[in-house]
């Protein structure tokens, strides 16, 4: 590949024509220009067409029709009288795209009708050459920008073949042709092939005006050696942007990879939130039926047993001693046995929270845990009111599992329990001391209990928070009143009763 370089103060185009002429005598010369600004290509262009007409030789210029005119208006600065030559028919001025149109078929040049049309172009502006001129160049200088329209356009193929088809024309006839293209219609590492392929097209490549023309031997190859360490760089630049577009790639895929396991934990973990939830309704409810079962059956029979106690004990003075103190001491562990039943019944389910609401059961549990021992603080708002069943016994059961680990040992310290209600809902504290034993149980009995409060509050699309305060720990508790359960229907009524009705 050769560059072009002209002489100080000489533009690319014309010193093309000189050194072309001077390394191939009568051949016939393919070169390209590539170009930034418009301004400078029609200042390449004047000073090629211009070289042609001071040396009695032939122009035609196929070119846009603003590129036309700037060239006729540059070229008419430089004291050209271009009515002269035109009417010598030594200056021809036709349109690249109303040209191109005569000879493309299905997008493609015709070789045909393109050898058959620029044919006659070529010979009838050589008949015009002023026979004084110098026989040794080319008659004609050609200035074609029918290539570029195709690239524009995005026919690289066609844009290729018109390049190969001026060639095969330069075989049958002696012409000088100068190309044009916009430097940056190669933007893209992708346009590599095609910018070497159309260089390759072309006996000389002129640079953009980027490139200096001027200086010595030293300092061109200096600036190829520069030209070159770019080179390498933009490759450096390639290879490392091409590595961090595979690391991202592989990033990306792990971050995929990671969501999908996120997700299938979270799946996992809904799938257990569930169960745990279909768990603690079901003991609720298996707790209730106990509860009911103790309440109803056990208890009245242990109540029957002891009224028969009350009969023979009626009747001791006519059993022996011996008998006497049996139907003393069955009577007495029969009382004991019915307290205790109603006790379990109590704990399971207790009545109250069907009969009275979660406000009476919590009293009645607190009052139960103050007389074993502890010093529980019951705060209710007095318009509690009542609620629907799940939401009472997800309330109670709350409160049971936050102080499930009371015992007389924490009785010295004080534990708050609050109830509140507003407009739209429940509103729950817990605010109970450290059990002062950590050890591994009592730490996995606390977790469980946490556990189960939060799934409790999660099947009422509530929130919950556990707050570590210096003096203990701090159960704040919110659930939503949805309009079903912001009051009791007169209707609810208790399993127990509805049984005694029938």
């Amino acid at each position: 590949m050769n560059w072009g370089h002209s002489a100080a103060g000489a533009t690319p185009a014309r010193s093309l024509s000189l050194t072309a002429a001077s390394a191939h005598p009568h051949a016939c010369r393919h070169a390209v220009q590539f170009y930034y600004d418009d301004r400078f290509l029609i200042e390449a262009l004047s000073d090629f067409v211009l070289g042609a007409l001071e040396g009695g030789r032939c122009a035609v210029v196929v070119a846009t029709q603003e590129h036309r005119f700037d060239c006729a208006e540059r070229l008419r600065e430089k004291g050209v009288d271009l009515t002269q030559a035109i009417e010598q028919g030594r200056y021809v001025a036709m349109d690249a795209s109303d040209t191109l149109e005569r000879f493309m078929v299905n997008g493609s040049p015709d070789p045909k009708v393109f050898a058959e049309i620029l044919s006659d172009i070529i010979s009838t502006s050589s008949a015009c050459v002023i026979p004084e001129s110098n026989n040794a160049k080319a008659k004609v200088a050609i200035f074609g920008e029918m290539v570029a329209l195709l690239l524009e356009r995005g026919q690289i193929r066609a844009a290729l073949r018109l390049e190969q088809l001026w060639n095969e024309l330069s075989k049958h006839h002696s012409f000088e042709l100068l190309c044009a293209y916009r430097i940056s219609s190669f933007d893209r590492a992708t346009h590599r092939e095609l910018f070497q392929r159309i260089c390759a097209e072309h006996d000389v490549v002129i640079p953009a005006e980027g490139y200096s023309q001027q200086g010595d031997e030293k300092d061109r190859l200096r600036t190829i050696a520069l030209l070159q360490q770019a080179e390498q760089v933009l490759k450096t630049e390639s290879v490392e942007r091409q590595l961090a577009q595979a690391q991202n790639r592989e990033a990306e895929y792990q971050r995929q990879q990671l969501l999908k396991a996120i997700r299938k934990h979270e799946a996992v973990e809904e799938d257990l939130r569930k169960f745990t939830r279909r768990l603690l309704t079901a003991r609720d409810e298996e707790q209730r039926k106990i509860a009911a079962s103790l309440h109803e059956n056990m208890a009245q029979l242990v109540a029957a047993l002891s009224v028969y106690f009350g009969v023979l004990h009626q009747e001791k003075g006519t059993l022996n001693p011996r008998l006497q103190s049996a139907v003393a001491s069955s009577r007495s562990v029969s009382d004991n046995l019915l307290n205790e039943i109603r006790k379990l019944s109590r704990l399971l389910h207790p009545p109250t929270l069907d009969d009275m609401g979660v406000g009476v059961a919590l009293k009645d549990y607190v009052d139960h845990l103050n007389r074993h021992g502890a010093s529980i603080v019951l705060e209710l708002a007095p318009n509690i009111g009542r609620f629907n069943r799940e939401l009472e016994i997800t309330v109670y059961r709350i409160v049971e599992e936050a102080l499930g680990n009371m015992s007389p040992r924490s009785a010295g310290a004080n534990t708050a329990v609050r109830v509140m209600r507003s407009a739209s809902s429940l509103l729950l504290e817990i605010e109970s001391p450290h059990a002062g034993n950590n050890n591994a149980k009592e730490s996995h009995r606390a977790e469980t209990r946490f556990t189960g409060i939060h799934e409790r509050v999660m099947e009422h699309r509530g929130s919950v928070h556990f707050t570590s305060t210096p003096s203990g720990t701090l159960i704040s508790v919110t659930l939503p009143l949805e309009s079903r359960q912001e009051s009791h229907s007169s209707a609810m009524v208790p399993p127990f009763i509805q049984k005694m009705a029938s």
